[in-house]
């Protein structure tokens, strides 16, 4: 199992720490994290640095709901390509099938699954490295987040029926009930979130604040064409690893129609083709530099369902392997 997980899963981490009066440079290299990458949907960090850097933060800081603290800085659109599919859902339920499929894609390290019982369902989270420092701190955040995506799914006023901890409790029962709103169990068989199961056929409100926000950005932009086309290209590369970058899906992220999206990009000079294979490239140079990313996974996050794919891609665009490009990265990588 890949000790693995996007770094954007530290987002808000190093300003949490300023706040508490914390050398961030300095903690970041304790716990073995370049702090370069924090925030990046398309870089890897070790899965076990990050239960790590949270167990620590916690000790330093004197705050045993140190991960809770951060899950609600945090957004859900930390998940990346994950959030864009469970987004364009059609209902919750849909969603969070989404979440259960594509969760490997933000760390093939957990796993997430739905069980439905009665007139209710159970979210599950687990993580699958054996041995992990910190797991229940992992666990909190986890959950944390999850709560923060039901609430972007079913709105504000969402609450679960219960929530599970398979791990004791660590923090004062008040700093959970608080967050999450429910009665909260700890030593339990799993580590859950519990919903009626009416909430999986209610159907999602139109529109999409991620893709509301890159319409601002675009049209406020000095260069109206070239945000737009910073803009196609970041919800390319946050839907690509779930087969969710064609021209209707990234159009209806826009909120313009997808011939409206062709003609701009003709105006400003490219093509959706263009940018896509722009996109790739991009994100297989950030990937193959990082040693610790196993191919398959490469070629997963391009959205390749062969990995002769990116083979073929790689001699296209760098005119060696993905082995061969790899290897060339690494020696021109700088010494720390």
């Amino acid at each position: 199992m890949s000790d693995l997980i996007s770094a954007a899963s530290l987002s808000e981490l190093p300003e949490m720490l300023a706040e508490l009066g914390v050398d961030v440079d300095a903690f970041f290299r304790r716990v073995g994290i370049d702090r370069r990458v924090v925030g990046a949907h398309d870089r890897y960090v070790p899965f076990s640095a990050l239960a790590a850097a949270l167990g620590e933060a916690a000790r330093e800081c004197g705050m045993p709901d140190f991960a809770l603290r951060l899950a609600g800085r945090q957004h859900p659109d930390i998940l990346g390509p994950v959030a864009i599919a469970a987004r364009n859902a059609d209902t919750v339920g849909a969603a969070l099938r989404a979440v259960t499929d594509y969760a490997h894609v933000y760390s093939p390290a957990l796993a997430t699954q739905l069980d439905i019982d009665g007139q209710y369902v159970a979210y599950e989270f687990r993580t699958l490295l054996r041995r992990l420092p910190a797991r229940d701190h992992v666990v909190e955040l986890a959950l944390g987040v999850t709560l923060s995506a039901f609430r972007m799914l079913a709105g504000p006023e969402f609450h679960p029926t219960r929530v599970t901890f398979a791990h004791p409790q660590i923090a004062e029962r008040a700093v959970y009930v608080g967050h999450f709103g429910c009665p909260v169990e700890f030593d339990a068989s799993r580590s859950s979130m519990v919903f009626p199961r009416a909430l999986m056929e209610r159907r999602l409100r139109e529109g999409d604040p991620l893709a509301h926000d890159l319409a601002l950005r675009f049209m406020a932009g000095a260069d109206r064409e070239t945000a737009f086309i910073d803009a196609t290209a970041d919800m390319i590369k946050r839907s690509m690893p779930v087969g969710r970058a064609d021209v209707p899906q990234i159009a209806e992220l826009l909120m313009v129609h997808p011939r409206s999206l062709q003609r701009r990009l003709r105006a400003a000079g490219t093509s959706f083709e263009e940018v896509f294979d722009q996109v790739r490239r991009d994100t297989a140079d950030g990937l193959l530099a990082n040693p610790d990313v196993p191919m398959s996974t490469v070629s997963r996050h391009l959205g390749y369902s062969e990995q002769s794919s990116l083979t073929r891609s790689s001699r296209r665009w760098f005119g060696v392997t993905p082995g061969q490009r790899r290897r060339a990265l690494l020696q021109s990588r700088p010494e720390d």
